[in-house]
């Protein structure tokens, strides 16, 4: 919720509907502490290992990340009970929307279909109404802490940022959900 604040502040008054005005208002919080700390990587979880340093750690090589995620799809390939779940889904759709590699033992396309999209927000898309789509977000996430946001909230917030290309947006919603901070 910080940060879709900090971006509504950003938004000048005067490009904003008047419809839509007081719900950007309404967003708006005041100033907080950040509940921002140290990330503990796991590189037995995909989303929660090293390859999210191509987010957090801005200027992070390609290569870099292409090697960390080839390294730990080996580790988690070799766990039979490992679950992909929806946070995993989230990170490695938005790595292949970056240019990295997946391998081609994720299929990302079956996995996308475990978890509903609302049509609502998939129309937005398709209109091309990034503002309002950004709005209907902030509404999603509310007053909740980004960060508490449930791992298939997370999945469709993220593939509707990359669908619309609000590549900046997705990114602080990967920043602040799947690391896990200490």
């Amino acid at each position: 919720s910080e940060f879709l604040s900090e971006k509504l502040k950003k938004i000048n008054k005067a490009d904003i509907p008047s419809n839509y005005v007081r719900a950007v208002e309404n967003n708006i919080l005041p100033e907080i502490k950040s509940r921002k700390g140290r990330i503990k990587f796991d590189d037995k979880i995909l989303h929660k290992s090293r390859v999210v340093r191509f987010y957090v750690e801005p200027g992070t090589p390609q290569a870099k990340t292409q090697k960390d995620l080839d390294s730990v799809y080996k580790k988690i390939k070799r766990n039979k009970n490992y679950f992909f779940s929806a946070k995993d889904l989230a990170l490695v759709e938005s790595l292949k929307i970056d240019g990295l590699k997946i391998p081609k033992e994720i299929d990302i396309i079956k996995s996308a279909k475990k978890y509903d999209v609302p049509a609502n927000l998939m129309g937005l898309i398709k209109n091309k109404e990034s503002g309002f789509l950004a709005l209907k977000i902030v509404e999603i996430i509310g007053q909740d802490e980004i960060y508490n946001l449930d791992p298939e909230t997370i999945y469709f917030i993220t593939h509707l940022l990359n669908q619309m290309g609000l590549y900046k947006f997705r990114n602080e919603i990967i920043i602040s959900t799947l690391p896990l901070r200490v």
